[in-house]
C-alpha cells in the first residue's frame, strides 16, 4: 500500500507524480539561460524531444503554459478573418474554439458530444463547404472525457486539403504514440507535467519546416510579439550559437527536469510505455465497470491516460472528497459539460502502474460502499488484473 502523507497523491490529469530522478535534477543550483554548458543542455533537451514526436523538424520548448503555445499556432498561421477549423468533443476542444475565436479567426465548428469523436466523413464534408479554410485545430487527447482523437485520420484530411494542422497533445505527450510528421502534423503542441512526468510550466512544440517557409513570405504579422514565430526564428538562426535560441529568459530548471524526463521515457522503450499506458488504463476501466459505474468515453476511443466516470451530482462530490481525505488520493471533478456529472481519474506516467492503480481501485471501492453501494472488492481488481499480467 502507498503510505499516505500530507502531500496528495495526485490521480489527477495533470500535474502527476514526478519520479525521484526528475525532482533531483531540479534540485541543482540554478543555470544561466545561455553560454556553451546551458547550450548543449537546450539542444540534448530538444533533441530528446523530437524523438517523442517523431519529427525532423524544429523543436522549441515554449516557457509557458500549453494554451498559450497553441496560441502561438493559431495566432501564426490563421490571419484573423480566416477561416479555422476546430473539432471539439470536449472542454479544451472548446478552448481551442475560444482562443481562435479571441484571434479574429472564423470558427467553423465540428462538434460531437461528449464521449464521442467527430467521425472523419464528417470532416470531409465539411472541407466541401469550406474549401477556403487554412488550418484544423483539435485535441489529441481530450481529458474532460477521457477521449483519444483519431488524430492520424485527421491529418490524412488535413494535407489533402492544404490545410495547416495544429494539434494540441498536451496530456498525451510521452503516453500514447505521435507521429508528427508521419501524420501530417504542422504544429504540435506537448507538455512537460501530464504523461511525460516532469515538473509543469513549459510546452515542447514541434514546428515542422513548412510553417518556417510559409512565415518568411507572410505577409501579415499576428499581434503579439512575444508568440510571433518569426521572433522565435530570429532568435533561433542569430542566438542559437551562444545558447539562446529563443526571444527572453526560459526556466532552467524545469528544462533540466524535462530532459531527465525524456530520457527516463526513451529509456523505458516509447512502444513499451504506449503499451502500459494502455494496459493499465483498459485494466482500470474494467475495474471501474466492475463496480457498476459507467465510463464516459466509448471505449473504441478510450484515453491511455484518464478516465472520467458519470456519477450523480449528490455522489461526485463525496467522491472526490471522501478519496482526499480518507484515502490521501486526489481525482478531479468534470468540468464542461460534465460539471457535477462525472469525475476523473488519471493513470499517466507514474501512476500508469500497478502501485497506484490497485491502491485507487481498493480507495474508491471502500469509498462507493460507505456511500450506501454493495461492491465486492476482488471483482474490480480480478478484472483490473486480468488486463495487465504482463506489465
Amino acid at each position: 500500500m502507498i503510505k499516505s502523507s500530507r502531500r496528495p497523491i495526485l490521480m489527477i490529469p495533470g500535474p502527476t507524480e514526478v519520479p525521484a530522478e526528475v525532482l533531483a535534477s531540479v534540485s541543482m543550483p540554478v543555470y544561466p539561460h545561455y553560454g556553451r554548458e546551458w547550450a548543449e543542455i537546450y539542444e540534448e533537451t530538444t533533441m530528446l524531444a523530437t524523438q517523442v514526436f517523431n519529427t525532423s523538424g524544429e523543436v522549441i520548448i515554449f516557457p509557458g503554459p500549453g494554451s498559450a503555445a497553441l496560441e502561438m499556432g493559431i495566432s501564426n498561421l490563421v490571419a484573423p478573418g480566416e477561416k479555422i477549423i476546430v473539432i471539439s468533443n470536449g472542454f479544451f476542444g472548446e478552448r481551442l474554439v475560444e482562443i481562435a475565436r479571441h484571434l479574429g479567426c472564423k470558427v467553423v465548428l465540428l462538434k460531437a458530444d461528449y464521449g464521442k469523436v467527430v467521425d472523419v466523413r464528417q470532416l470531409e464534408e465539411v472541407l466541401e463547404m469550406h474549401k477556403d479554410a487554412k488550418g484544423l485545430a483539435v485535441v489529441h487527447n481530450e481529458t474532460s472525457t477521457g477521449v483519444i482523437n483519431p488524430i492520424e485520420e485527421y491529418g490524412r484530411v488535413a494535407k489533402e486539403n492544404n490545410l495547416f494542422y495544429i494539434v494540441d497533445a498536451i496530456s498525451s505527450f510521452g503516453a500514447v504514440e505521435l507521429q508528427v510528421d508521419d501524420w501530417g502534423i504542422d504544429y504540435c503542441v506537448g507538455y512537460a507535467g501530464k504523461a511525460l512526468a516532469s515538473v509543469p510550466g513549459i510546452a515542447p512544440v514541434a514546428i515542422g519546416l513548412e510553417v518556417f517557409k510559409f512565415i518568411e513570405n507572410r505577409v501579415w504579422d499576428p499581434s503579439s510579439w512575444f508568440l510571433d514565430l518569426k521572433v522565435w526564428r530570429t532568435y533561433i538562426e542569430e542566438w542559437r550559437p551562444i545558447g539562446h535560441p529563443y526571444p527572453s529568459t526560459v526556466p532552467t530548471h524545469s528544462i533540466v527536469g524535462l530532459r531527465e524526463a525524456l530520457k527516463i521515457a526513451l529509456n523505458e522503450g516509447l512502444e513499451k510505455r504506449y503499451e502500459r499506458h494502455e494496459k493499465i488504463a483498459l485494466g482500470f476501466r474494467k475495474a471501474v465497470r466492475a463496480m457498476g459505474l459507467e465510463v464516459v468515453a466509448l471505449e473504441e476511443y478510450a484515453s491511455p491516460t484518464v478516465t472520467a466516470i458519470r456519477s450523480s451530482e449528490e455522489f461526485c462530490g463525496k467522491i472526490i472528497r471522501e478519496m482526499l481525505e480518507r484515502f490521501n488520493i486526489m481525482v478531479s471533478s468534470g468540468i464542461g459539460e460534465l460539471k457535477g456529472k462525472a469525475f476523473r481519474v488519471g493513470h499517466m506516467g507514474l501512476t500508469a502502474s500497478h502501485h497506484y492503480i490497485v491502491y485507487t481501485i481498493s480507495s474508491l471501492v471502500q469509498v462507493l460502499n460507505s456511500l450506501g453501494l454493495e461492491i465486492d472488492e476482488s471483482k474490480p481488481l480480478k478484472e483490473f488484473y486480468s488486463s495487465t499480467k504482463n506489465i
